[in-house]
C-alpha cells in the first residue's frame, strides 16, 4: 500500500498537555503529506476545539466504555470513511474502539493503542487483548510493558516529535509582565497534577528564592492542584518570595523559553517530555529527575544534567545554580538543533509512524495482524520467541 492513509485518533481526554498537542502536530504532518487523519474527541475539550479548528476534528460523546451513542459514531465513520488505522488512547475510547472494529469484521482497520504514559496500569488485560498492537513513545516505557508480559513483538516504540519551534520569538518585560529584565527564570510546564511535581517543587525552591532576589519561579500551565498552589502562596512562609513566582496559566511558550534560564522537569513519572525538547532547542538547559523517557530526550545534549529520582532538594538546588550561572548561552545550540530536525522534528516522528502503519497494513493484507512475527513454521526465528501455554 503505497497510497494515502486513512487514519481515525480517538481520545477522550479533557487534558491540555503535552499528549493534546502530539496528536495535533501529528495529525496536521500525516495531512499535510496526503494521508487522511481525523481526531474524535469529547465536545467542550480542548483537543477538539484544537482538532476543530484545523478542519480535522470530529465530536464523540465518550460517555462510557460502551457508550451506544459513541459506538454508532464511530462505526459509520469507519464504514463511510474506509478507515486503515485507528488509534486508541484512554481506557473509555481504547474499549469503544476496539470492540467497534471489531463489529465491522474481516473490514476492519489495524487497531494501535498509543501509550504516553509511564504510570503503570491497573491491569494489563486492555492491551494484550483491545489493540493489534501497542505504541509506547519510549523506550523505557516499551520494556515496562514487556515486564508486564505483553508480547515483545506486539509493542513498539515510537519516540514523539514536536514543530520546529519558532527561533524569532522575543521574550523581554513587556511580554512577561512581573519579570525584571535582569530576573532569572526557572521554568516549569505542565498540567497541575500531582505525578508532576509542582508542590514538591514549590517547597523546594523556597530557600533559594529567599536566598536569591535574582530568581523567579514559573509554573507554566493549570489544572487540578492550582487552588492547593494558591493556598500554599497565600501562607506566611511564602509571603516575601510570593511576587517572584508565578501562574501565567496555559500561555505561549515561547516567549518564556526565551527568558528562562533553565527548565527544571520536577516530573517523578516522565515516559518522553516534549517540554525538554522544546527547552534544548531554545538552547535552555534542562534539569531533571533520571528516570523514564528522561535520559531518552535529553541526555544527548549535554546541556543540562539529570538529577538522582526523588532527590527534590538537589533537583531545586542545581536548578538554581543554572539559572544563576554567569554565561546563560548554550555553546552547542548548532549540533542540538541539527540533532532534534533528524531525530526529534514532527517530520522524523510521523516518518516512523508512517513506516510503521504501512509494515501494519502489509501485515493485514498477509492476514498476520496479531501473528508473531517471529515465530516461523519449522522452527523459532527469534531467541525471545517461547511458546505460550494453552
Amino acid at each position: 500500500m503505497n497510497g494515502p492513509i486513512r487514519i481515525l485518533h480517538l481520545d477522550c481526554t479533557m487534558g491540555k498537555g503535552g499528549q493534546e498537542r502530539d496528536h495535533l502536530s501529528e495529525a496536521l504532518e500525516f495531512t499535510k503529506r496526503g494521508h487522511s487523519y481525523t481526531i474524535a474527541a469529547r465536545p467542550g475539550t480542548f483537543l477538539l476545539d484544537a482538532a476543530e479548528k484545523s478542519g480535522v476534528g470530529i465530536p464523540v460523546p465518550f460517555r462510557s466504555n460502551f457508550d451506544i451513542k459513541s459506538f454508532l459514531i464511530l462505526r459509520r465513520f469507519l464504514q463511510t470513511n474506509g478507515t486503515d488505522i485507528l488509534v486508541t488512547t484512554s481506557y473509555i475510547d481504547s474499549i469503544l474502539g476496539w470492540f467497534t472494529a471489531l463489529s465491522l469484521g474481516r473490514s476492519r482497520p489495524v487497531v494501535v493503542r498509543q501509550r504516553h504514559l509511564l504510570n503503570p496500569p491497573k491491569s494489563v488485560f486492555p492491551y494484550r487483548h483491545f489493540c493489534d498492537y501497542l505504541v509506547a513513545v519510549s523506550d523505557i516505557a516499551r520494556f515496562g510493558y514487556i515486564e508486564r508480559k505483553i508480547p515483545f513483538w506486539k509493542v513498539i516504540s515510537l519516540p514523539r516529535g514536536i514543530s520546529e519551534p519558532d527561533q524569532d520569538v522575543r521574550g523581554g518585560e513587556g511580554a512577561l509582565p512581573g519579570i525584571p529584565e535582569d530576573g532569572r527564570m526557572i521554568l516549569q510546564i505542565g498540567t497541575f497534577q500531582r505525578d508532576k511535581g509542582q508542590l514538591s517543587l514549590l517547597e523546594g525552591m523556597l530557600p533559594h528564592l529567599r536566598s536569591h532576589p535574582s530568581l523567579h519561579l514559573v509554573l507554566l500551565g493549570d489544572g487540578p492542584l492550582k487552588d492547593n498552589i494558591l493556598r500554599r502562596l497565600s501562607g506566611d512562609r511564602f509571603r516575601e518570595v510570593a511576587h517572584r513566582i508565578h501562574l501565567p496559566g496555559w500561555s505561549d511558550p515561547g516567549p518564556y523559553y526565551k527568558k528562562a534560564s533553565v527548565t527544571v522537569i520536577s516530573s517523578f513519572r516522565e515516559a518522553f517530555s516534549l517540554v525538554a525538547l522544546e527547552s534544548l532547542y531554545h538552547g535552555v538547559p534542562v534539569v531533571g529527575f533520571r528516570q523514564g523517557g528522561m535520559p531518552e530526550v535529553s541526555s544527548w545534549a549535554q546541556w543540562g544534567e539529570l538529577i538522582d529520582p526523588w532527590d527534590v532538594p538537589l533537583l531545586c538546588r542545581r536548578s538554581a545554580d543554572w539559572a544563576l550561572r554567569p554565561d546563560r548561552s548554550c555553546p552547542a545550540q548548532d549540533k542540538i538543533r541539527k540533532t532534534f530536525r533528524e531525530r526529534f522534528s514532527i517530520e522524523a516522528a510521523v516518518d516512523r509512524t508512517e513506516r510503521f502503519y504501512r509494515w501494519a497494513l502489509a501485515r493485514k493484507r498477509m492476514e498476520q495482524t496479531g501473528v508473531n512475527p517471529y515465530a516461523l513454521v519449522g522452527g523459532r526465528g527469534d531467541p525471545f520467541f517461547f511458546k505460550e501455554k494453552e
